[in-house]
């Protein structure tokens, strides 16, 4: 599915974290009712789990040999 290493559908995990959070934030303003602390847990689980996802495409680069 990703073709790029380190990449959530193929885009940065930055810009897939800043669109979840955004569709979040237009679902709130336009008429869901959530009060700011459900806002709030809700903005800080999906960024634990979007960087939880990006944690584990991204290898570490391991030294070169000297």
């Amino acid at each position: 599915m990703d073709t790029q290493p380190g990449t959530i559908w193929g885009r940065e995990p930055a810009m897939v974290l800043a669109l979840v959070q955004a569709v979040i934030a237009l679902v709130v303003a336009f008429g869901f009712n959530l009060a700011p602390d459900q806002i709030g847990a809700i903005l800080a689980v999906t960024a634990v789990l979007l960087g939880l996802i990006t944690r584990s495409r991204v290898n570490p680069v391991s030294a070169a040999p000297r």
